[in-house]
């Protein structure tokens, strides 16, 4: 009963320490790469930036906006803005995006370099003109909480299953 009491603790560990690594693969531009700066507030204009190695150098990038109502970018307003930027020769590249006055929620900014097929994403959420958070839908927990239940939920299965292995073994001899 021990081994597999033992067993079950290391496949609940090695679940709980396996963590996603689609983020890792090639053709995405890390997180630490983007910086959005500026009021994400109605009306304002958020600065949005990839940093050197983002992208291949002065490649070309399409760049689309896409939220709820119409942004301005590179003087392009439509509800989904779509265009094309040349980046650096280190492959970095700097958007202007200009919120419509009635903006709520939270407008996503893709930029795909054409011929290194990296994609790199930014979120613009907009905030009351107070400074106070729009509502906002879902679920924000941090991830250890999450792989935490997850681990209570592998381990109660785990302890489950060896009790009720041992009782039969028990009523087997008996």
């Amino acid at each position: 009963m021990i081994k597999k009491l033992l067993a079950t603790l290391a496949l609940v560990g090695a679940a709980l320490l396996a963590g996603p690594v689609a983020a890792h693969a090639a053709g995405y531009v890390a997180a630490d790469l983007i910086t959005v700066s500026g009021s994400q507030t109605a009306g304002s204009t958020v600065a949005v930036a990839f940093d050197d190695g983002a992208f291949a150098p002065a490649e070309k990038v399409s760049v689309a906006v896409s939220g709820e109502g119409s942004v301005t970018l590179a003087t392009l307003r439509a509800a989904t803005v779509d265009i094309q930027k040349t980046a650096t020769g280190a492959g970095a590249l700097d958007l202007k995006v200009t919120l419509p006055t009635g903006a709520t929620g939270s407008y996503t900014l893709t930029a795909t370099g054409l011929s290194s097929q990296s994609v790199g994403t930014a979120t613009i959420t907009v905030v009351a003109a107070d400074g106070t958070n729009l509502a906002s839908a879902g679920f924000d927990a941090p991830i250890v909480l999450i792989y935490s239940a997850a681990g209570a939920l592998l381990l109660g299965v785990g302890l489950v299953i060896a009790l009720r292995l041992t009782l039969r073994r028990r009523a087997a001899t008996v």
